[in-house]
């Protein structure tokens, strides 16, 4: 069976490169501090609505995992019956 990449560490990793990239964009390239607490806060901004996504999708990922087993779960008791 095929693994799949997606999943928590998939959004993980996703989340961790943008925040490396962005600090690493502020590192070296920067600017006078009112520009630059601006890109802070709309780089935090950004970091909340992905991890409110990622949560979100991550929620709906397990949820159907859930149904799948149950699923699963309720054939085998009825071929055991």
């Amino acid at each position: 069976m095929a693994e799949e990449n997606s999943g928590p560490s998939f959004f993980t990793g996703l989340l961790l490169g943008t925040i490396i990239g962005a600090v690493l964009g502020l590192v070296f390239a920067p600017q006078p501090g009112e520009k630059t607490r601006e890109q802070l806060r709309s780089k935090a901004d950004e970091f909340i609505s992905l991890g409110k996504s990622a949560w979100e999708e991550g929620k709906e990922a397990a949820s159907q995992k859930r149904d799948e087993l149950k699923a699963k779960l309720d054939r085998a008791r009825g071929k055991l019956d």
